[in-house]
């Protein structure tokens, strides 16, 4: 043999039975489905042995050339790497109409107030002792120095005070006062003051005090929780504020008194928490890897002096560590941002190019004991030449399924799949060049007896290594074992109930799994930030999400009638609060109503005359008027002199809590609607901060089915097409589906929802699930036999490569279940079905359809199982040349 495919003496073409036919008279011709076929796999397989050959004639030309290319890419994220964490525009479609509104409205209204809050837990905050603890509370946030800055030099005024909001607004933060204060005088106060002595505002117990009792009647006679609230004004720098809200946290985290639990959150605190979540759990990705090299370290070679394959372990580490800077250099050159999901790019690649690297590997420890007595560089083309169309199946779905996913809407999606993309097209060209060099180079050095650590370090010719790292005990379990145990027919139909009985199962949970969405989820559940949200949400819920009718460009005169019928329609919305909406126009409307000396020759029946005296008119409501006041915040002038423009308006409204996101999103759409069909959208639209994430809420489910049905087709085409079986790829692709059905039905029994955390996950999950059953699918066409000894073949060939790839990924981020981080907590546990139902389908379920109704080989294929009685465990001829010989031998073999 010369290293070109050699004719086989049988095609490999089964009759109904499965078995190999007696002569060539009993061959079926094959079809012109099945010529096609047969010339697709002969390119593939022809091409990828020639590869091999080239790379094995030239190692250290391929390494060189590899680290040159790669490191040309990566000079791509040393100039031009940007990364993003704005929720507010990450996660929302990018042609969402809400990122339009969100920056008129930042333009229009722009917010400079920050806030540091506490929060008191007792038996009851409403006693004297604990109000004068709370003061203490407060003495020592206010006293708290930045430099020369302290709150007073950056707090918002409010009536010549500071502003900060509590109950001890009663007694205006006297310290005199409130160390006179007694339960009886302090309940007197709170049940009767409305107005804030200090502010001069309205003062509502109900928004200072939390879990009041009693719960029913006017009267309250003690409360479990009190809020304050630090207003900051920051109209410049915020560089400054951010330095004494990070001041203040340190002093709350220190604690006030040891009977007031107390819980503290700053402005700056969504920023700092989510990032150093991501932060900590980069120690764990450290671990993860370290495990995964002590696995290959294993698995790749032997326990002994010369067959440990230490370098190529690292090389397949190092491969993962190229792809990324592949991925990362193509991608930033591209001007693709890196979000807060990419940090979970690492584990994606690991997963895939272990797995790429176990086939490689397992090829090779495969070889027949004719290849293995061929040149090294023809037997590295005979490995790549069964390796390499293995590999090009999953990499090639892995890139589509990901490219699919890259035409979504959401920025942060799209931006991961792309470098998913790149990354795994990095994985794998690197494995069949650099890896297979770095391959070749180690059998040399084995071949030559040289030290696995001291490569120059040459064993003498008598050297032997021990007879325990000779053995091979997970081959021999599936050898003597699992590829026996698996093809008894009781086991088979205990197989195929439990498979169906899962998918039936997983199908009413998949049915089931319903929409949510928290802010809450995205901080670590042991941080204070994360504390704060929950007692916040318990003692202090506040209502549903704020929001607002904001109009522009309108002829607000001529309006009357349809922002009458904005301000009936909106308060009458079953999903906005009642009385939370606070018309301007119905203020104004009824002040002119009252006729006021203002008005005077300008109006005609209590309504201005033209559009500059309604401006006129609406300027004095807003500037002179106790009731207009209120409104002026709400209302932009393009000027205060000469002839008056209305700019901008806005008529805030608050909607009611929701349980669920599919809730929120029907109110969203429900207030779109209604303003829709009163204004146009150039004229006036409803705008809220929490839009935003409901937008995507509302489109996320969508782009998940989307995605997941695109690149399911897009998977069954390529297996299609590479595998070149219709029925081996139909067989391959039930078990993908039958995988992402048992994933997303056990995520419902486990309490996940669909948000974009698990929408991504899922998108990976289709990788990562074609990796398990195409690897057997292919490898079951290389073999001839009858059905059952081709399961074998293939169990005994693909089993172990299989089974470590999908360990390996397991052990990579088995450490991420001690992760307080929901984004790396839900990759566990979607990853961690993932590699159980993947296994099982592919180790299990597939091997067992395959043994009833497998189709025939390749009528290249030119292997077929040794047998069972054939001692490997002391194959003499084994020793030292890195492989187990796993019982195939050639059709050329006698």
């Amino acid at each position: 043999m010369n290293g070109h495919p050699e004719k086989p003496e049988m095609n490999g073409h089964a009759t109904s039975n499965g078995r190999v036919p007696s002569s060539k008279d009993d061959e079926k011709k094959p079809n012109v489905l099945q010529r096609i076929a047969n010339k697709i796999i002969w390119f593939f397989e022809t091409g990828f042995e020639k590869i091999g050959i080239f790379v094995s004639t030239h190692p250290w030309k391929t390494i060189l050339i590899s680290v040159i290319i790669t490191g040309l890419f990566c000079i791509g994220a040393g100039v031009n790497f940007t990364e993003t964490n704005d929720n507010s525009v990450i996660w929302v479609p990018a042609d969402s109409d809400f990122l339009a509104h969100k920056r008129y409205v930042e333009s229009a209204y722009p917010s400079t107030t920050r806030f540091f809050y506490l929060i008191f837990v007792s038996s009851n905050v409403m006693s004297a002792a604990v109000i004068k603890e709370i003061y203490n509370a407060y003495d020592a946030i206010m006293n708290i120095n930045s430099g020369s800055t302290n709150f007073s030099s950056i707090c918002l005024m409010s009536g010549g005070n500071c502003l900060v909001t509590s109950v001890l607004e009663l007694w205006s933060y006297d310290n005199g006062t409130i160390s006179g204060l007694s339960d009886a005088t302090i309940q007197t106060a709170v049940n009767n003051e409305t107005t804030s002595p200090m502010y001069k505002s309205p003062w509502e117990a109900t928004k200072v005090l939390g879990e009041r009792y009693p719960i029913s009647g006017s009267t309250i006679s003690s409360a479990k929780a009190a809020i304050m609230t630090f207003y900051i004004n920051t109209p410049d720098d915020k560089s400054i504020a951010e330095a004494w809200e990070q001041l203040a946290l340190d002093r709350a985290e220190q604690g006030f008194d040891k009977n007031i639990k107390t819980y503290y959150f700053a402005t700056r605190s969504r920023s700092d928490e989510a990032g150093d979540t991501i932060r900590k759990d980069v120690n764990l990705l450290s671990v993860g890897y370290l495990l995964v090299i002590i696995y290959l370290f294993i698995v790749f070679g032997r326990l002994n002096c010369v067959e440990q394959r230490v370098g190529l372990s690292l090389a397949g580490i190092i491969v993962i560590g190229m792809s990324l800077g592949f991925s990362f250099g193509l991608s930033s050159a591209a001007g693709w941002e890196y979000g807060p999901l990419h940090s979970i790019l690492p584990f994606l690649l690991l997963g895939i190019g272990v797995d790429d690297m176990f086939v490689v590997v397992g090829s090779y420890q495969s070889l027949s004991h004719h290849e293995l007595s061929l040149p090294l560089t023809q037997r590295m083309g005979k490995l790549l030449r069964h390796a390499g169309v293995s590999i090009l199946v999953t990499s090639v779905t892995d890139i589509l399924a990901f490219g699919i996913g890259a035409t979504t809407t959401l920025p942060a999606l799209k931006s991961f799949c792309i470098f998913s993309c790149l990354g795994i097209l990095g994985l794998f060209s690197l494995s069949i060049t650099f890896f297979l060099a770095c391959f070749t180079l180690d059998i040399q050095r084995t071949e030559q007896g040289r030290n696995a650590c001291i490569c120059c370090y040459k064993h003498k010719p008598d050297y032997k290594p021990n007879k325990c790292s000779q053995r091979n005990n997970f081959n021999i379990f599936l050898r003597k074992y699992y590829s026996k145990l698996i093809l008894k027919l009781p086991v088979k139909i205990v197989v195929v109930v439990i498979s169906v009985g899962l998918l039936g199962l997983n199908i009413w949970g998949f049915v089931n799994l319903k929409q949510d969405y928290n802010d809450n989820w995205f901080f670590p559940s042991d941080s204070y930030a994360y504390e704060f949200n929950e007692m916040k949400d318990k003692y202090f819920p506040g209502g549903g999400a704020i929001g607002g009718v904001y109009c522009k460009n309108i002829d607000y005169h001529g309006s009357r009638s349809r922002f009458e019928l904005l301000n009936t329609t909106l308060s009458s919305n079953q999903y906005i609060t009642n009385g939370s909406v606070d018309s301007w126009f119905k203020s104004y409307t009824d002040w002119l109503d009252g006729s006021p000396a203002a008005a005077s020759g300008k109006t005609t029946n209590n309504y201005p005359n033209s559009e500059n005296d309604f401006a006129d008119l609406l300027y004095t409501f807003v500037t002179t008027e106790v009731t207009g006041k209120r409104h002026a915040r709400y209302i932009k002038f393009l000027n205060s002199t000469g002839t008056l423009d209305i700019g901008t308006t806005n008529i805030p409204y608050q909607h009611i809590s929701f349980d669920t996101a599919a809730d929120e999103i029907v109110a969203m759409d429900s207030v779109v609607d209604l303003v829709k069909g009163i204004f146009s959208e150039s004229e006036c639209f409803p705008y809220a901060r929490f839009y935003l994430q409901w937008q995507t809420n509302k489109v996320i489910k969508n782009e998940l089915f989307r995605n997941l049905g695109l690149a399911a087709a897009c998977v069954f085409v390529v297996t299609l097409v590479l595998i070149a079986n219709l029925w081996t790829s139909l067989l391959v692709f039930s078990c993908v589906i039958m995988t992402l059905v048992d994933v997303a039905g056990i995520m419902h029994l486990w309490g996940l929802s669909i948000n974009i955390v698990s929408c991504i996950n899922l998108v990976i999950a289709i990788g990562l699930a074609v990796d398990y059953s195409a690897h057997i699918g292919h490898c079951f066409m290389t073999f001839v036999g009858d059905r059952n000894e081709r399961v074998k073949a293939t169990l005994v060939e693909m089993g172990n490569p299989v089974f470590s790839g999908g360990f390996s990924t397991f052990l990579a981020f088995i450490l991420l279940a001690a992760s307080k981080s929901y984004i790396f907590t839900t990759f566990f546990q979607i990853f961690f079905l993932v590699v159980i139902f993947g296994l099982f389908h592919g180790l299990v379920y597939l091997p067992v359809l395959l043994s009833w109704i497998g189709p025939s080989a390749y009528s290249t294929a030119d292997r077929r199982y040794k047998g069972d009685d054939v001692d490997l465990d002391n194959n003499k001829s084994s020793s030292l040349q890195g492989h187990d010989n796993l019982a195939m031998k050639s059709t050329n073999e006698k």
